[in-house]
């Protein structure tokens, strides 16, 4: 399973998160991503944590003595939840254990990297500067486990399917998905398109499907964890689950047979959170054109055996994940594409430069802003420069061309 967003998902988990010494990084359940989470490895009645950042502008919330015993229940398990979302995420992941013991760190030094919040996250966040510690204790657990968008993207589903939290975009999102599957050339019409809503987690037995079905949690606390969540978010703070953060990702999943789930679907599970977080940014016009091409672009990988397995994990994470950016832009911006003015391409660039990430040595790299406006901004001058204007290069002939671009597109670019 590729995500697009792990970027932008690590730090709104970091925002939302609990700190106290010590802290470890949780990964969160977004396969072939790794998500950090900062959480306490242990906390006592009166400990003092954190949910302060700039994004949000919150202040220190100390742990109540008076948690109420689910709220109490969860906070101690904190440590045992992390472990298990990073065992699931391997699980449903490619195997990486040799690959791990093989990676060389990419030299930082050489990268121009900015540690501002994006814009896109500080947005999304807002709301959070307002919660209470329970509140907060159930959107990590959301940020951990990922409940809607996991179960969209592995179990049943049924239509009619809407996309974005009122149904807003669900035109573009099913015109945009015709136009990719008539624009590729690779057979598309096995491939699921499926919307993830945060409201689905007010639905406690949603959430205990997938804790159990999917990462094979007890019945107890699961069903502990199901309801707290649904509780919880099923309130005006929370936006009733369709707060952008709480599904602020999108992923493809190439179908294969998974342990305890079985055969899984080919798969896009497009999450309402990261089309409205761009909106409210002002790209939401371009936002779910680019992430529903991009995701598209993935699938050109899965069905063309375009991954590189030879690489370490976050070589070949970045490998892929700036290609699907390559197809993205060219399918956007070609004249049998979306046709995207430059205006709108600079709109474009934006957006992919703000998920772009500086974690050379974290298996989900997806590489840094500078790199991901390149690919953006190559293949649309691909596109651009074609003549005839109307052709529409075979996938493999484009892939040829990115990969033959590929070492400038990674070049170093720090000033010094």
């Amino acid at each position: 399973m590729r995500t697009i967003w792990a970027a932008a998902v690590a730090v709104a988990a970091l925002t939302t998160g609990f700190t106290a010494a010590p802290a470890h990084a949780a990964a969160s359940a977004s396969a072939g991503a790794a998500s950090a989470v900062a959480v306490a490895s242990s906390a006592s009645a009166g400990t003092v944590v954190t949910s302060a950042s700039a994004a949000t502008g919150a202040a220190r919330l100390a742990v109540p003595d008076n948690l109420s015993p689910e709220a109490q229940y969860l906070l101690d398990r904190l440590p045992e939840a992390r472990a298990r979302a990073e065992a699931v995420s391997e699980k449903l992941g490619l195997d990486t254990t040799l690959q791990r013991a093989l990676i060389n760190a990419i030299d930082p030094t050489q990268y121009e990297c900015s540690n501002a919040t994006p814009p896109v996250v500080a947005a999304i966040m807002a709301p959070a500067a307002k919660w209470n510690f329970e509140q907060l204790l159930a959107a990590l657990h959301v940020l951990i486990y990922n409940m809607a968008l996991i179960d969209a993207a592995y179990l049943p589903q049924t239509g009619p399917f809407s996309y974005g939290p009122h149904g807003e975009y669900t035109n573009a999102v099913t015109h945009t998905y015709r136009d990719l599957r008539n624009f590729w050339d690779i057979p598309s019409g096995d491939i699921e398109l499926v919307p993830a809503h945060g409201r689905a987690m007010l639905d406690p037995e949603l959430n205990y499907r997938v804790f159990t079905k999917v990462y094979g949690l007890a019945d107890a606390p699961s069903r502990v964890s199901a309801d707290f969540v649904a509780k919880q978010l099923n309130s005006e703070a929370m936006g009733y689950g369709d707060l952008p953060m709480f599904t602020f990702n999108a992923y493809a999943a190439p179908g294969e047979v998974l342990p305890g789930i079985g055969q899984t679907p080919k798969r896009i599970a497009f999450g309402d959170g990261v089309m409205a977080g761009f909106d409210l940014v002002g790209l939401g016009d371009v936002a779910p054109k680019a992430i529903l091409a991009h995701e598209f672009g993935h699938h050109i990988q899965f069905a063309d055996n375009l991954m590189r397995t030879d690489l370490p994990a976050p070589e070949a994470s970045r490998w892929a994940e700036l290609s699907a950016d390559a197809f993205s832009s060219y399918f956007l911006t070609h004249a049998r594409g979306t046709a995207m003015q430059w205006k709108r391409v600079q709109l474009f660039s934006q957006l992919f430069y703000q998920i772009g990430d500086c974690g050379f040595t974290v298996e989900g790299h997806h590489g840094t802003p500078t790199q991901r406006m390149r690919s953006a901004l190559w293949a649309y001058n691909v596109g651009n420069s074609a003549r005839p204007q109307g052709h529409i290069l075979p996938a493999l002939t484009f892939f040829d061309l990115f990969k033959a671009q590929y070492p400038q597109l990674i070049a170093p670019d720090a000033p010094n």
